[in-house]
């Protein structure tokens, strides 16, 4: 699964983190995803969300200094049945071991936090990320970057193949046909490994609404968080999940969910 969980602000006022983060808690620990990836949540969000859902463990870093500060991007896993290998955050930026750093065009820093899995004795590396909502200019190098990265999560041989299945999820702030996501699933003439969205090859029909932003309105305009793979991985479901109470949704983004066989 991945959640865009929106961070706090009053300014949502009905919609603020306070009125509607049980339910955020409840779409998680009820579809039960073994991997699940967050956007958005602050510091206090990322405890509260830990606290309610203990059948998860956690890695993340805020972006602003590496530690607490600014958004996160949550990789959490289900502990009784995934354990995490290693685990670490790069930014999306030209010094990407540097905290709170990005591209000059980004409004904001912008990070992956990923990690290198084991799941039913099957290895597979796990990323989480968080594109920038202002400059394309940005979305596209984090693009080439993310690809360069999968690559060398994946370990990559000669022939461009990785030895590790990825998974790769997020809230990417662009649709598919965009630039950006040309880059990230070209499969000539950009480096890195090329990504494919679980969504074009389900072996079931998606399932749900076809479009993901919804701005707390009920009425969701495009799809820009995704859940993309590449190695060897088969997609058997993709869905977006429409969970509302009595009409309140419980962020303004609508989860995704994918069944991946590895």
């Amino acid at each position: 699964m991945t959640f865009n969980v929106r961070y706090d602000t009053a300014a949502d006022g009905a919609n603020a983190w306070e009125h509607r983060r049980a339910m955020v808690a409840s779409v998680v620990r009820f579809h039960a995803p073994d991997i699940v990836g967050l956007q958005e949540p602050l510091a206090h969000q990322y405890d509260y969300l830990r606290e309610r859902l203990p059948a998860y463990a956690w890695e993340a870093a805020g972006r602003i200094d590496g530690d607490a500060e600014g958004e996160h991007c949550p990789l959490g896993r289900r502990h009784e049945r995934v354990s995490a290998e290693e685990h670490g955050t790069v930014w999306l930026s030209e010094t990407p071991d540097v905290p709170g750093s990005s591209y000059p065009s980004a409004g904001k820093p912008r990070l992956v936090t990923w990690s290198r899995l084991r799941i039913d004795g099957v290895e597979a590396v796990v990323c989480n990320t968080h594109f920038d909502h202002e400059s394309d200019r940005a979305r596209v190098r984090s693009a080439r970057q993310l690809r360069t990265l999968v690559g060398h999560l994946g370990g990559a041989g000669e022939d461009g193949s990785p030895s590790l299945p990825v998974v790769v999820l997020g809230d990417f702030n662009c649709t598919p046909g965009s630039e950006p996501y040309r880059v990230l699933t070209e499969r000539d003439g950009v480096r890195g490994l090329p990504l494919t969205d679980a969504m074009s090859v389900s072996d079931h029909p998606h399932h749900g609404p076809t479009k993901t932003f919804e701005r707390f309105d009920g009425a969701p305009d495009r799809k820009i968080d995704h859940v993309f793979v590449t190695g060897d991985i088969a997609v058997r479901q993709h869905g977006v999940l429409a969970d509302h109470w009595d009409g309140r949704p419980p962020s303004d983004h609508l989860p995704v969910v994918a069944e991946l066989v590895l």
